[in-house]
C-alpha cells in the first residue's frame, strides 16, 4: 500500500505541525511526504522556528515541501491525503476542509487546550472521530529544538519543586538566560512559570503581567499558557478591607492577558477547574423568530463583530463562547440589545468544543433558513476548533464571513463592503467593556476657535509663561463658554494649558474623518463597566478617541517630545488593553526637537512643528492619510 501525504496548513507555532505529522505516522505508518501550505512568519523570531521545524523533518528523514496557500485549493494529489487544518487562520481552515471532504482524503484538527490534558486528534472527514495523543504529544526535548533552541535559548532539566504544584509527570528545565522562570511540559503541553513577578512583598502590574504574557508565547508559542502565583506577601501587607480588592484587579489584568493567576498552596488541577466551575452549556438555544441573524463565537477580537453588526443589522443574535470569557460575552449582550436585537447565548466547555458549537446552532440555523430568515455566520471568533463548529452548522443558503484588516471576505468567493462610515468609537469601547466619560461634552469643530488654539500654540512659549493672565487664553475660554455652553472655575483653568493642542488635534482629525466616514471624541476617561468593576481604581485619561475602518484609535497630546517619551510605555499599554491588538495610539507633539521616538508595535507619531528628516515622526495634519492607510494589505491570516 502506498503510503498518503500529509498536507498541513503553516502558521507561527510549528508543535502542532509536527504533532499531525505524528498522527499520520501513528495511523498510517509513514508518510510519502509532507507539504506544508505557508502562511508569512509575523516576524523573525517566527521565521526561525519554521526552520527548525524543517531542519527536524530533515533530520528524521522525512521529505517536505512548502507551498503558497492557494496551491492548497487547486491541487489534487493522485494518493491518499491527510490533511491538518490546525495552523494559521480559521478562514482558511475552513476553506481547506471545504476543498479536501473528498475520497481519499482524511481531514483532522490537532486540538491543545485543555490545560492538564493530552492533545487530542478530532477527525472531520471521512467520519468524524477523536483521538487521544498522549503518547504522541511533544517531549520537553522536542519543544526545545521547535521552539528554544531556535531562539538561543539554553536550557537545562531539572527536578526540582517547582513554583506551581504541577502533576508528577511534568518535565521541566531551567533557562540561564531568564533567572527565576521554569519551562514546564506536560502531556505535551507547555507551560512558563515563574514564582513571582518581580518581588513578592510588592504590588503586582499590569505592564508585567502583560510582559510575563508575551514571554511565554515567545519561548513556547500560541499555546504556552504563563503560570504565575499572586503576590502573597504583598497582599497580607495590606488592609484586609483591601485585600479581595486588590487580588480582583489582579485576576482581571491576569484574565486579560491570558495569564494563570494561582494560589502557590493549592494543586494546579484545582485552580484549574475554578475556570470553568458554574458555567454550564445549555442543552438547546431558542428558535428565531426573526431575521436576519447573526451567529458569532465571542473572544478578545472585538472589531470582527463590529464588522459582522454593520454588516448584517441583525435582529436576533445567537452568541457562544467559553466560561473565560464571560465578561466579553456580558459586554456583547449588552451592546447587541442596546441596538434593538434579541440576544441568545450560551457558553460551550472550552475552546476544543466543536461538536458543540455545531450541535447548538445547527438547529437555529435550520429554523431559521426554513422560515427564509438571512443567516449571516462570522467566523473570526474562538479557536479553529469553535469556528469549524460553526462552519459544520451552516446549510445552504447562510452566508459565513471573515474580517481581515478592514475587508470582510466572503467564504463563497467575493468580498461585502462593510459600512464603517456608521461606526462610532463608543460602540467599539462597549464591546471592549468600558465608555469614554467626555471632559467636554458639548465639543463640536468651529472654525473661529481652531483659529484661536492655533493662535496660541503659535505663541505657545509667550502664552504658556503667562497662562492666566493671557488675553489669548481669556479670549480662548470665553468663546469655548459661547459656543458649547461650558465654563471653568479660576481653579481649572490652570489646568487646561493642554487644551488648546487637544483641540486643534480633534478639529483637523474630524475635518480629516468626516467626509471618509470616520469620527473623532475629543478626551476625557475612559471608565469600565460592569465585568471590569475590580480595574475602576485604574481611572484613564485619555486626549481624544476615534474610529476609522475598523481602527480604534486612542490620543495623547503633549507640548513637547519629551512629554510624549514619558507617556509612552504607559500608552502602549493602554491601548493594548483598552482597544485590543488591532487599536493604536495617536501622539501628537505641538513641536519634535529630538532624536527619534522608541519603536512600538501600536504608537504613531507626530508633530505640528519640527520632526522633518526624523525617522517615525510625521507631519500633523498633513500626513494623516498616510499614517491612516499605514496597514497592510489584507491577509487573511
Amino acid at each position: 500500500m502506498q503510503a498518503p501525504v500529509y498536507l498541513c496548513l503553516l502558521g507561527n507555532d510549528p508543535a502542532p505541525a509536527y504533532l499531525g505529522l505524528k498522527v499520520v505516522e501513528r495511523e498510517a505508518g509513514r508518510v510519502a511526504k509532507a507539504v506544508f501550505y505557508s502562511f508569512p512568519a509575523w516576524n523573525e523570531e517566527y521565521g526561525k522556528k519554521r526552520q527548525a521545524l524543517f531542519r527536524f523533518l530533515s533530520e528524521k528523514g522525512v521529505l517536505y515541501e512548502e507551498r503558497p496557500l492557494e496551491k492548497g485549493l487547486e491541487e489534487a494529489e493522485a494518493r491518499e491525503v491527510w490533511v491538518n487544518l490546525t495552523g494559521g487562520a480559521k478562514y482558511w481552515a475552513v476553506r481547506f476542509l471545504r476543498r479536501w471532504r473528498r475520497p481519499g482524503a482524511r481531514v483532522f484538527l490537532v486540538e491543545g487546550h485543555r490545560v492538564l490534558e493530552a492533545p487530542r486528534a478530532l477527525f472531520l472527514w471521512p467520519q468524524e472521530k477523536e483521538l487521544s495523543l498522549e503518547g504522541e504529544a511533544l517531549t520537553l526535548e522536542e519543544y526545545a529544538k521547535l521552539y528554544l533552541e531556535p531562539q538561543g535559548e539554553a536550557w537545562e532539566g531539572v527536578r526540582v519543586p517547582l513554583p506551581v504544584a504541577f502533576p508528577p509527570r511534568a518535565q521541566a528545565a531551567r533557562l540561564p538566560g531568564r533567572e527565576g522562570g521554569v519551562f514546564v511540559v506536560h502531556l505535551g503541553l507547555p507551560y512558563w512559570v515563574r514564582p513571582h513577578l518581580g518581588d513578592e512583598a510588592k504590588d503586582m502590574s499590569r505592564k508585567a503581567l502583560s510582559a510575563f504574557s508575551g514571554e511565554a508565547k515567545r519561548l513556547g508559542g500560541q499555546l504556552c499558557l504563563p503560570v504565575v502565583p499572586y503576590h502573597k506577601a504583598h497582599l497580607r501587607s495590606r488592609h484586609p478591607r483591601e485585600q479581595e480588592n486588590v487580588l480582583a484587579r489582579w485576576k482581571a489584568w491576569a484574565q486579560e492577558y491570558g495569564v494563570f493567576l494561582v494560589d502557590p498552596s493549592r494543586p494546579l488541577e484545582k485552580e484549574m477547574a475554578l475556570y470553568t466551575k458554574g458555567k454550564t452549556p445549555k442543552k438547546a438555544l431558542p428558535l428565531p423568530q426573526e431575521g436576519p441573524l447573526l451567529l458569532a463565537l465571542v473572544s478578545e477580537q472585538a472589531v470582527p463583530l463590529y464588522a459582522a453588526y454593520l454588516y448584517a443589522r441583525p435582529r436576533e443574535v445567537y452568541l457562544l463562547t467559553t466560561p473565560e470569557m464571560e465578561s466579553r460575552l456580558r459586554w456583547a449582550e449588552a451592546f447587541f440589545r442596546s441596538k434593538g436585537a434579541r440576544v441568545r447565548w450560551s457558553f460551550v466547555p472550552g475552546p476544543w468544543a466543536l461538536r458543540e458549537v455545531r450541535d447548538l446552532l445547527a438547529p437555529v440555523v435550520r429554523e431559521a433558513l426554513s422560515k427564509g430568515f438571512p443567516v449571516h455566520a462570522n467566523l473570526n471568533g474562538g479557536t479553529t476548533a469553535m469556528a469549524l463548529g460553526l462552519y459544520l452548522a451552516l446549510g445552504e443558503g447562510a452566508q459565513a464571513h471573515y474580517l481581515d484588516g478592514d475587508r470582510l471576505f466572503l467564504l463563497d468567493g467575493g468580498e461585502a463592503e462593510v459600512p464603517w462610515e456608521e461606526g462610532a468609537p463608543e460602540d467599539l469601547l462597549a464591546l471592549r467593556g468600558y465608555r469614554l466619560e467626555g471632559s467636554y461634552p458639548g465639543a463640536r469643530p468651529d472654525p473661529g476657535l481652531l483659529a484661536l488654539a492655533e493662535e496660541i500654540l503659535g505663541r505657545w512659549d509667550e502664552v504658556q509663561a503667562s497662562w492666566k493672565a493671557s488675553p489669548l487664553v481669556q479670549r480662548f475660554l470665553r468663546l469655548w463658554r459661547k459656543r458649547f455652553g461650558q465654563t471653568f472655575s479660576k481653579e481649572e483653568e490652570e489646568s487646561l494649558k493642554g487644551l488648546p493642542l487637544e483641540y486643534v488635534v480633534y478639529s483637523h482629525l474630524n475635518d480629516y474623518l468626516a467626509p471618509r466616514g470616520g469620527q473623532a471624541r475629543i478626551g476625557g476617561h475612559l471608565v469600565p463597566l460592569g465585568g471590569n468593576e475590580a480595574l475602576a481604581p485604574q481611572y484613564t485619561e485619555v486626549d481624544g478617541v476615534f474610529f476609522h475602518r475598523g481602527t480604534l484609535w486612542f490620543v495623547e497630546c503633549k507640548p513637547t517630545d519629551e512629554g510624549l517619551r514619558e507617556r509612552a510605555l504607559l500608552m502602549g499599554e493602554l491601548v493594548r488593553s483598552v482597544g485590543g491588538v488591532g487599536a493604536r495610539g495617536l501622539m501628537v507633539a505641538r513641536r519634535w526637537r529630538g532624536a527619534p521616538p522608541p519603536a512600538s508595535p501600536n504608537l504613531v507619531y507626530m508633530a505640528l512643528e519640527g520632526g522633518e528628516g526624523v525617522p517615525g515622526v510625521y507631519r500633523f495634519p498633513q500626513d494623516l492619510g498616510e499614517v491612516l492607510s499605514r496597514d497592510p494589505a489584507p491577509r487573511k491570516g
